[in-house]
C-alpha cells in the first residue's frame, strides 16, 4: 500500500510536468460478456454447490479507458457484474498506472504494469512474474504488478532487473509477494533466447528459459523449462480421514509447502496461407494434483455423502466440506502432465471471420477439455461466441468438475 502512494504521488508530480508539453491520447472500450453454465447433476458435489458459483450463469459489462501521454500509461476498468441468484456488483479497476524513462539503450519503469513473459500458448512454465492463467474463457483485462524496473537492451539483446511489490513480503497470491527478478533476452541467429531467475520468500529461487525458433517459414518451435526450489501444492486430506475431518469445511483441502519442484513445455506451431493454422503442446506442471489427489478427492465426497444419510449429522457440515473441497478446480493447471491442440482459420483474404477448435487431454487421468469458438471482427466492433465442453473418465479432473460446459458470448466496441 505504501508503494501505491508513492507510485501515485511520483506519477501525479510528472503529470504536472508534462501536461503542458504532451498530447493526451485517450481510448475507450466498451465489452459485453454472457456466460451460460451447464451443472452436472449428477456430481459428487451436488449437495454443495448451491453454496459455489458452479452451474451459475453470470454476465459483465466492462468499460476501458486507455491514457498516454509522454512518458504516462495508464490502463482503468468498471466492471458491472451479475450472476444468477446473486446481485449485481461493480469494481473499479487501476490495471496498469506507470512511467517510463530512459534513452539510448537505457530504460527504467516505475508503477503498475502487465510483465506477462514466456513462449507458450496453453502454458507458461517461465511467467514467474505476472503468473497469467491461460485458456480461460472470454477473460477481462489482466491486473498489472507495482514494479520498479531497469533494462539495458541492444538491437538483438536484453536485461531487466526488476523489483516487484517492493516491501511487501508473503501475500494472499504469489502475485503479489514482494520479489527481486531478472529476466534476458537474446536472438540468437533465427531463435529467440529467454531467461528469468526470481528469488522471493515463497517460492525462494525460480530460474528457467525459454526458446522460440523458426526453422522454416511455415514453422515454428517452442520449448519452456522453471526449476522452483520450493513450491505449493493444494490438495485433499491425508487418508485415513475422521469423520470429523471430512465434515470440517476448513480442513476439506489443505495447502502445503513441498520441496522443489520442475515445470517444463514443449510445441510447435504450423500455419498455412490457406488461414489454417495448427498448434501442437504438451507440458508437465509439478505444482499440479496429481491423478491420485483427483481420485482422492472424488473418494472423500462419497464418503460425505455417505455420512449425510447417518442420523445426526448435519446438513450443513456436508454441504459445506463439499462446497470448500470444490475449490480444487480454481488452480490454473488441473492436470500435472497436459497436451493441447489448437486448430484455428482467419480468412486469408482479409475477411472478417475467424473460428479456433481447442482440444486439452489429461495424460494423467484422461480427463479433457474442448472449445470451440468464432470471431467476427469489424473496424470497431468485435464479436466471439463459443462452446467449451468436459469430460473423461469417471474420477478424472475435468470429469469431476461440477459443470458440464460454458456457452459463452461475447461483444466488444472501441471508441
Amino acid at each position: 500500500m505504501r508503494f501505491c502512494f508513492l507510485i501515485a504521488s511520483v506519477l501525479v508530480f510528472i503529470v504536472e510536468d508534462v501536461k503542458a508539453e504532451e498530447p493526451l491520447d485517450l481510448a475507450y472500450k466498451t465489452r459485453v460478456v454472457g456466460e451460460g453454465h451447464s451443472v452436472r447433476g449428477d456430481s459428487v458435489f451436488a449437495r454443495g454447490l448451491p453454496l459455489t458459483s458452479f452451474g451459475r450463469d453470470r454476465g459483465r459489462v466492462e468499460g476501458e479507458v486507455r491514457g498516454k501521454a509522454g512518458p504516462l500509461s495508464l490502463l482503468v476498468t468498471e466492471t458491472v457484474s451479475a450472476e444468477e441468484g446473486r446481485g449485481d456488483r461493480s469494481r473499479s479497476l487501476i490495471n496498469e498506472a506507470y512511467a517510463d524513462f530512459g534513452s539510448g539503450g537505457l530504460h527504467s519503469t516505475v508503477g503498475k504494469k502487465v510483465l506477462s513473459g514466456d513462449v507458450g500458448y496453453g502454458f507458461r512454465p517461465i511467467d514467474v512474474i505476472q503468473r497469467e492463467a491461460r485458456l480461460q474463457v472470454l477473460p477481462p483485462p489482466l491486473e498489472g504488478v507495482n514494479h520498479v524496473s531497469i533494462e539495458r537492451f541492444s538491437a538483438s539483446s536484453a536485461w531487466a532487473l526488476i523489483a516487484a511489490n517492493p516491501g511487501s513480503g508473503r501475500r494472499g497470491d504469489a502475485k503479489d509477494d514482494g520479489s527481486l527478478a531478472l529476466r534476458y533476452y537474446q536472438r540468437a541467429g533465427g531463435t529467440d533466447v529467454h531467461g528469468v531467475a526470481r528469488f522471493s520468500d515463497r517460492f525462494k529461487l525460480e530460474t528457467g528459459a525459454a526458446a522460440s525458433a523458426v526453422p522454416h517459414e511455415s514453422l515454428e518451435l517452442h520449448g519452456s523449462f522453471l526449476y522452483q526450489r520450493r513450491g505449493e501444492r493444494l490438495a485433499p486430506l491425508s487418508e485415513p480421514a475422521s469423520n470429523n475431518q471430512l465434515l470440517s469445511s476448513d480442513l476439506a483441502l489443505q495447502n502445503s509447502s513441498t520441496g522443489s519442484l520442475r515445470k517444463a513445455l514443449a510445441g510447435f506451431t504450423w500455419t498455412h496461407e490457406s488461414g489454417w493454422s495448427l498448434l501442437g503442446e504438451a507440458w508437465y506442471d509439478g505444482s499440479a494434483p496429481s491423478a491420485d489427489d483427483w481420485q482422492r478427492l472424488d473418494r472423500q465426497a462419497r464418503q460425505r455423502n455417505a455420512l449425510a444419510d447417518r442420523p445426526g449429522v448435519p446438513a450443513a457440515a456436508v454441504a459445506g466440506s463439499l462446497a470448500a473441497s470444490t475449490r480444487m478446480f480454481q488452480q490454473p493447471s488441473l492436470a500435472r502432465r497436459a497436451a493441447l491442440a489448437h486448430i484455428a482459420w482467419t480468412d486469408p483474404d482479409g475477411g472478417k471471420w475467424s473460428g479456433a477448435f481447442d482440444a486439452l487431454r489429461s495424460l494423467d487421468d484422461g480427463g479433457y477439455s474442448l472449445t470451440a469458438s468464432v470471431a467476427w471482427q469489424a473496424d470497431k466492433l468485435r464479436i466471439d461466441a463459443g462452446l467449451r465442453r468436459f469430460g473423461g473418465k469417471p474420477d478424472s479432473a475435468y470429469r469431476l468438475l461440477p459443470e458440464r460446459g460454458v456457452a459463452f458470448v461475447g461483444a466488444s466496441l472501441a471508441f
